[in-house]
């Protein structure tokens, strides 16, 4: 089997302060990539991690010297005061890349544990987000659910595992799909 290596960048956003026992995005994400790490480590792969304490640019630069062949960035979703928004999304940088196709292996698996699919925002593309236009290697943001929505904040607190497996089982199947080609 082929080395495969991961670069892993939960938010370092300490700022962003969910719902209820939420906590922060930062405290929140890093708990998952946790999990994701310690799965994908097990099953083989190689897995680099940012610095919480770095900005995000450390973390592009750490991802752009390793050369991982995948960087995921792992985030939840806020949408301001009165605001109601629910729902998984996740961005790559343009359609037909291996970063759109890392994407969507990603958020087919979150969906499939998600309560309410009619509530999924989809995979999205963005020119503008700093860690996905910036790094080199496919990279994928994605934005779990809201964190400041009572109900989105709630499931991601009490889904951890589920959430971490279901990017695993998406990376998985991103580095199936290449084999078979």
């Amino acid at each position: 089997m082929e080395e495969k290596v991961v670069f892993l960048s939960p938010s370092t956003q300490e700022f962003n302060v969910g719902y209820g026992d939420f906590g922060t995005e930062e405290y929140r994400m890093n708990r998952i990539a946790d999990i994701v790490e310690e799965l994908l480590k097990n099953q083989g792969y190689t897995v680099y991690r940012n610095d919480p304490n770095e900005k995000l640019s450390a973390a592009v630069k750490k991802s752009n010297e390793i050369g991982p062949d995948i960087h995921v960035a792992l985030h939840s979703n806020a949408s301001g005061q009165g605001y109601n928004a629910q729902g998984p999304e996740i961005f790559a940088n343009r359609p037909n890349t291996p970063g759109d196709k890392l994407a969507n292996y990603i958020y087919d698996e979150i969906m499939k544990i998600y309560p309410d699919s009619s509530k999924g925002r989809g995979v999205l593309f963005t020119s503008s987000l700093y860690e996905i236009i910036r790094t080199n290697a496919p990279a994928v943001l994605l934005e779990v659910a809201f964190h400041d929505n009572k109900d989105d904040a709630n499931w991601i607190i009490n889904n951890e595992a589920e959430i971490a497996q279901a990017v695993v089982n998406g990376i998985n199947n991103y580095f199936a799909s290449l084999e078979n080609t």
